[in-house]
């Protein structure tokens, strides 16, 4: 089996009510401030709050609300304390330059769920996350750039977490920010598509493999990267989520089981709703 470089989830969301109903009820049961972020952004998504909110690309209020409920239909159940604190804290707007520190640990909750739902069993603890796997331990460092600037710091940084523990690591990066403030969002999905791919591989992975190679050090397997780029057709909502694996092949080993590991993680489907 080989590591897939690049994997896409693309499909329609036509029961948006449903996905809006559960995430209100985990709200309302544990009883969240209607001043809150993600009431802000339920009440843009729903567009019941427009003036003033014209900046604000819809492509960030779409990409919240699914992400959010992804983490809530998974990890609801387990930590629903942390996924409170995440998706309370930091301005409605993401563009606003303020601190991300919600946001950041909403991030770290995503990737939770994803690998849970690969079937692993994810804890949380330095350097974000971490699992044992057939006697191996991976250790995941998750970073949200917030500019094309920043991402390879990032990496540098998350390396360096990464570093302290033994074992496998994986670098997850969501360049969704990144991306937004980058490009001028046409509502053509095939462009959302193409744009999201050129962003993520061409434009960044496979331009700067040699730095990242560089930065990385001895630890670190994998840099595992996410784009969330969604947006509205006539009635429907329209998830596409990119994530691309870029292998750093000088520290893959025979018995580190990421072939596995990461195409499952890929196979795992977005937005289920019943």
């Amino acid at each position: 089996m080989t590591l897939k470089r690049s994997f896409s989830h693309v499909g329609a969301i036509t029961n948006s009510e449903g996905l809006l109903k559960m995430i209100k009820s985990f709200l309302e049961a544990n009883e969240v401030e209607r001043s809150t972020r993600i009431w802000g952004i339920i009440n843009l998504f729903e567009e019941k709050q427009l003036k003033g909110w014209s900046d604000l690309p819809k492509i960030l209020i779409y990409h919240e609300v699914f992400e959010i409920y992804e983490i809530i239909s998974t990890l609801g159940h387990i930590c629903p304390n942390m996924i409170l604190e995440a998706i309370s804290k930091d301005h409605v707007n993401e563009l606003s330059g303020k601190n991300q520190k919600g946001r950041n640990t909403q991030f770290e909750l995503f990737i939770a769920s994803k690998y849970i739902q690969a079937g692993y069993n994810v804890q949380f603890g330095e350097p974000d996350l971490f699992f044992y796997y057939l006697g191996n331990r991976y250790n995941i460092a998750c970073k949200r750039p917030q500019s094309k600037s920043k991402v390879l710091n990032n990496i540098k940084k998350a390396s360096k977490q990464i570093s302290l523990h033994d074992g496998f690591g994986i670098v997850a990066l969501d360049l969704t920010p990144t991306s937004v403030r980058n490009f001028d969002w046409n509502s053509d999905l095939s462009v959302v598509i193409k744009s999201g791919q050129d962003l993520i591989w061409k434009n960044f992975l496979s331009s700067n493999r040699r730095r990242i190679n560089e930065l990385v050090g001895k630890r670190v397997s994998i840099v595992h990267v996410y784009g969330g780029l969604n947006l509205k057709v006539k009635n429907n909502y329209v998830y596409s989520l990119f994530d691309y694996a870029l292998e750093i092949k000088s520290n893959r080993t025979e018995n580190d089981y990421f072939h596995e590991i990461i195409n499952k993680v890929q196979s795992v489907h977005p937005c289920r709703i019943s």
